[in-house]
């Protein structure tokens, strides 16, 4: 590409020039075009250097003939960028020696699959006026985007639509959202501005959405426009920059949606844990509203924010999380985080405990790059006053949590009074040397060894959990384990040995959380 004059390569990847395809002389596509002129096959005269020559028709048997030899010469001879004729049909095609003349003499032949006068008349407008060509794909992208609120999904497809590229979301970190488009090695999610991005002959555009308190980006709005012209990035830079107004009037929007439901949700929640939200007819039309069950059984849980995050900004992302997990809570926000809980008919049994808990690390998980967080559980209850007790449970694990990175920052109830009692009993001067002598030869080895088995034996024995926990794989964990009980002499399935090591891990861990 020389300044904005476009190679025939990167103008056969503008959309609108696609029907264009080489019939010969793939490698020689790099080449400058300064025009497009209209020839008669039998002449081809008037061709400039660099100007693409078009045959709006061609007579019959002419691809097979002698004919096309000479119009291949001649333009050579006026240093043509290319010859464009209609695409062969009923199965003709080029003859083979004029293939070979085409590449010797270095002179693509295109085939075109559309109407050529449509065809050279729009690559002759978008070689000499491509500013004409944005415009029309601005205004085609404001008419398209004001016609109601979108979300960025939705801001996305119709984008598509209108650039006849792949559009993508993705998050403030570059972590896709939608998947058409993956960002290339070299985007910089952190510079805050409009990036063309060009690699390997590919080019990406990917603008920023601002965020609603400034300074910050929300997300991002992506492009893959494969070989193309500067001019026509520049044009989906500023469609996509149309597009980002669309998605911050959905974000204004959805913010005050967000901001009536959460006044909504915490003046409910204000009366189901003084007690106002009782029994009967009226608190379950009440609770129906925010679309809350009081009736059944109920297991909390609260997922608390390391550090400072505004938590409206996140409740679609938690919700959609859970969603993806296929967790059916409520949730609202509290405090330092959401409390939320799932509904049953019947008490839940332990393998729906054990599957809730591994869908929270999934979560978890999920939330990361958005912000770190600690989760506690809480037992399961019945009815509207056995959610409160569920939800001061979920609380107190939570604070646990945070400081408990070796359990994935994530404890229940149950678990929290045995750890507890575990530590209270362990924690002596005699006994906490003969911890730290004991998994000694585990902290010099790498596989973070200590807190694979800690998270192991918290786990009741399940690699699964453990795993979940970790975030490695399940054959991870085995391999882990089998080094532990080398290196030890310890055998995991001796419940002595199981007990030993679980109090050695909890005092150890416990004294420095960083193993």
């Amino acid at each position: 590409m020389t300044g904005d004059v476009p190679t025939l390569r990167e103008l056969l990847g503008y959309p609108p020039l696609a029907a264009a395809a080489p019939l010969s002389g793939e490698d020689d596509l790099d080449r400058p075009v300064t025009g497009v002129t209209l020839i008669d096959p039998a002449e081809a005269g008037g061709v400039e250097e660099g100007e693409i020559a078009v045959c709006p028709a061609i007579p019959p048997g002419y691809l097979t003939s002698w004919r096309l030899d000479a119009v291949i010469r001649r333009l050579h001879d006026r240093r043509a960028a290319a010859l464009a004729v209609p695409a062969p049909e009923g199965g003709e095609t080029m003859l083979d020696g004029s293939r070979r003349l085409a590449r010797h003499l270095r002179l693509p032949v295109l085939g075109i699959g559309a109407a050529p006068l449509r065809w050279a008349g729009t690559a002759a407008a978008f070689v000499h006026a491509p500013a004409v060509q944005a415009a029309d794909h601005l205004r085609r992208a404001h008419r398209a985007l004001t016609r109601g609120l979108l979300s960025p999904q939705e801001v996305a497809r119709t984008l598509t639509a209108i650039l006849d590229r792949p559009v993508a979301v993705f998050g403030p970190d570059g972590t896709p959202i939608t998947v058409p488009v993956g960002p290339p090695p070299d985007f910089d999610p952190y510079a805050g501005v409009a990036q063309i991005l060009t690699g390997n002959g590919r080019t990406t555009v990917a603008v920023p959405v601002p965020g609603m308190a400034g300074g910050t980006v929300d997300l991002w709005l992506a492009v893959a426009l494969g070989n193309a012209p500067a001019a026509w990035a520049r044009c989906a830079r500023d469609v996509l920059q149309a597009g980002t107004l669309a998605v911050q009037r959905w974000q204004a929007t959805r913010r005050g949606v967000l901001e009536r439901d959460a006044r909504l949700r915490a003046g409910m929640f204000g009366d189901l844990l003084e007690g106002r939200l009782g029994g009967g007819e009226t608190a379950r039309q009440r609770a129906a509203e925010v679309g809350w069950r009081l009736d059944g059984w109920h297991v909390a849980f609260h997922l608390a924010v390391l550090g400072q995050v505004d938590l409206l900004q996140h409740t679609d992302a938690v919700a959609a999380a859970m969603a993806a997990e296929r967790v059916e809570a409520a949730l609202v926000e509290r405090g330092d985080g959401w409390s939320a809980w799932t509904t049953t008919r019947a008490e839940p049994g332990q393998d729906a405990s054990r599957d809730l808990l591994a869908a929270l690390q999934r979560i978890r998980r999920r939330l990361a790059t958005r912000f770190d967080c600690a989760i506690g559980v809480g037992r399961g209850y019945p009815d509207a006053g056995g959610l409160t007790r569920s939800l001061a449970e979920a609380w107190d694990a939570a604070r646990l949590a945070r400081g408990r990175p070796q359990t994935g920052r994530l404890v229940h109830i149950d678990r929290l009074g045995l750890a507890q009692l575990l530590v209270a009993w362990a924690s002596t001067e005699t006994f906490v040397p003969t911890a730290t002598r004991l998994l000694s030869p585990l902290e010099a080895q790498p596989g973070e060894l200590v807190a694979t088995l800690a998270a192991y034996l918290d786990a009741g024995g399940s690699a699964a959990d453990t795993a979940a926990v970790l975030g490695v794989h399940r054959n991870t964990v085995a391999a882990r384990l089998r080094r532990i009980e080398e290196l030890l002499t310890v055998d995991l399935n001796n419940p002595d040995d199981r007990l030993a090591l679980h109090l050695a891990c909890r005092v150890t861990l416990d004294r420095d959380p960083g193993l």
